[in-house]
């Protein structure tokens, strides 16, 4: 892994205090950064991510688990049906039309994408629901380390029809800069 920047400076270049991030799944290449987390500093994800097992994860799991050691518990979303249809549920975390996390299954039980309206348009997090422009191209969803292939291509074409709904939309992919 390449560290493009690291949390603590990030996190000092903002120049405020972190009130709580915001993870899209807790594979490792995802929350190895947490030492520079304050302690105090709650994290969210989706339903049963942090329960989640898997044969692949066994070799990591003591790393995992040494990262959130003396942290509180992890919260997560408690999503309900998106009334359209397109999405297995949607928050708006703010209650200001700001951020929503998107619940995207598939990559881990509990993966949540993130839709950002930003002064220079929307932004969407993919996470790992697609880790390289190749595969949002062509439509072709992660292949390792994946907890249900069918859920994950079912939450890769929902992103993708959300893109393709709002064309001038930003996308932003897991693996990718």
């Amino acid at each position: 892994m390449q560290v493009r920047q690291d949390p603590a400076s990030a996190i000092k270049a903002e120049g405020g205090g972190l009130k709580g991030v915001f993870m899209t799944h807790l594979h490792l290449d995802h929350i190895s950064g947490m030492a520079d987390i304050p302690k105090d500093v709650p994290f969210y994800t989706g339903p049963g991510e942090a329960e989640e097992k898997k044969f692949e994860n066994i070799f990591v799991e003591g790393m995992e688990d040494s990262f959130f050691e003396g942290r509180a518990a992890i919260q997560e979303f408690r999503f309900t049906k998106d009334p359209d249809g397109k999405f297995e549920g949607v928050i708006d975390v703010f209650g200001d039309g700001s951020l929503f996390a998107i619940s995207t299954p598939g990559h881990t039980a509990g993966h949540v994408s993130y839709l950002a309206r930003t002064p220079n348009g929307p932004v969407l997090l993919t996470g790992d629901a697609c880790h390289t422009r190749w595969g949002w191209e062509h439509g072709v969803e992660p292949g390792s380390f994946t907890f249900d292939r069918e859920e994950e291509r079912n939450s890769l074409l929902a992103l993708k029809a959300l893109s393709d709904r709002h064309p001038k939309m930003v996308v932003k992919l897991g693996h990718q800069p």
